[in-house]
């Protein structure tokens, strides 16, 4: 299994990597159970009992999270896109189901790093040891931040956060659902969620054309 220069910069850019020597990378990618796979369009990489208890760091494409609501009607949770990690909430418990599933929506190419070698870095490696720790502190106030829009958040700052998690800052793109499903995620109607949007786009964070969507100032979304 070989990275390209580039995906070996992008892994030593992430999370868990950070701040460690290029060389423990280097090792841990000659380790025989550590994987590079890849996608298609609309592929399923994680669903809730087909899943590997590994690391996933996505090198290439983007990947959508969803959970089925009340509902049984899948509601998009996030967007991965290279450099971002997934399957922490697999990796060390014995849970048969995942929490998610996650499909590619653009060819996409991942690196699996398995729990075993994960442990194995932990205890060798205070660097990723410390990183890993610290990657599980930030996805604990992801959530408790997403719970909260979703619960007591005003509108302007629910549509903010599923933004944030869903589109790249400078890159227009579709919305990930139609905006009537998007409402009733948020748990906000039709109406509020307009007047959310056009909110935004009067504040210079969020910019529209047509169907398209952008993120203009990723700071002041963080800020509403």
């Amino acid at each position: 299994m070989k990275l390209n220069d580039a995906e070996i910069e992008l892994v030593m850019k992430t999370e868990l990597f950070r701040g460690s020597p290029r060389s423990v990378l280097m090792r841990i990618i000659a380790v025989s159970d550590c994987t590079v796979e890849e996608y298609s369009k609309n592929d399923i990489v994680f669903s809730k009992t087909s899943f590997t208890r590994s690391l996933g760091i996505v090198l290439g494409g983007k990947l959508r999270v969803t959970k089925e609501n009340a509902d049984k009607r899948p509601i998009v949770m996030s967007t991965l896109q290279s450099g971002s990690l997934f399957g922490a909430a697999a990796l060390f418990n014995s849970q048969g189901e995942y929490v998610t599933q996650i499909t590619a929506i653009e060819h996409s190419r991942i690196l699996f790093l398995p729990q075993r070698l994960i442990k194995r870095m932990i205890e060798r490696e205070p660097e990723i040891a410390e990183n890993y720790i610290r990657y599980l502190s930030e996805r604990i106030l992801f959530l408790n931040r997403k719970i909260y829009f979703l619960t007591a958040g005003t509108a302007e700052q629910r549509l903010a956060s599923f933004l944030l998690d869903n589109l790249s800052e400078g890159e227009y793109s579709e919305m990930p659902m139609p905006m009537h499903r998007l409402a009733d995620a948020l748990n906000m109607s039709r109406a509020s969620l307009y007047r959310a949007f056009d909110l935004l786009i009067e504040s210079g964070a969020v910019s529209k054309q047509g169907k398209l969507v952008c993120i203009s100032n990723a700071e002041l979304l963080n800020q509403v």
